[in-house]
């Protein structure tokens, strides 16, 4: 129920991210706009997933007060990992998106240039027999930065893509010794709780054969 929640949560926020950006390709300053709504999802979608490991954590400190603390573990663990698989799909759209709509504009820049150009050649400009080899070079060095600036803001999505992934990598691992202490910590207990009760059955047994009385039995040993 709550797997199915998440994604009917998810496919409508995208829904409205969507028809979101459509509506501010028509308006001016439309990239900016489309890049300030995929820039506030993926906030959006950070905040939730620190909800989601925060609710794991808690989840995970109440199975070991349970007498099946590891199938516990498993359930917290596996809806923990259903609720990430969804939020994930909705950063790989968003990402997909913002793919899309910058090739999309690099194309009608070059298309904007050409008609351009075009233009100008019906209009009977024609370029001074002395200025063809400049004006061919500033065309190749504003080509060359473009393709510059678009393998600088690729290099700057990869590392934070790699960052993003190093700093959940160490969030996991530290979560993940917090669980193995106190699992730790509740085998220990358990494991003298029972070294306790063994210790006072054989002393029973032993007052039973010399003919005392046996002393009372022990609580049983607390979960907690």
């Amino acid at each position: 129920m709550t797997a199915l929640l998440l994604r009917s949560l998810s496919a409508a926020l995208l829904g409205c991210a969507v028809a979101a950006l459509a509506h501010a390709q028509s308006a001016p300053g439309a990239e900016a706009q489309a890049q300030a709504r995929r820039d506030a999802l993926r906030a959006q979608i950070q905040s939730e997933r620190r909800a989601i490991d925060a609710r794991r954590l808690q989840q995970e400190g109440a199975c070991y007060r349970q007498f099946a603390v590891e199938d516990c573990l498993r359930g917290a663990r596996a809806r923990a990992r259903t609720a990430d698989d969804a939020l994930r799909q909705r950063e790989l759209q968003i990402n997909d998106e913002e793919r899309r709509e910058k090739a999309g504009q690099r194309l009608k820049d070059i298309e904007d240039k050409q008609r351009e150009q075009q233009e100008r050649l019906q209009a009977g400009e024609r370029p001074a027999p002395m200025q063809g080899a400049p004006r061919t070079d500033a065309q190749a060095r504003e080509r060359a930065q473009r393709e510059q600036d678009a393998r600088e803001r690729a290099r700057q999505q990869q590392q934070r893509e790699a960052g993003h992934a190093a700093q959940q990598e160490r969030r996991n691992a530290a979560q993940q010794q917090r669980i193995d202490e106190s699992r730790s910590r509740y085998e220990t207990k358990q494991q003298k709780a029972l070294e306790r009760r063994e210790k006072h059955e054989r002393q029973r047994a032993e007052a039973a054969a010399a003919g005392k009385a046996p002393a009372a039995p022990l609580p049983p040993a607390s979960a907690n």
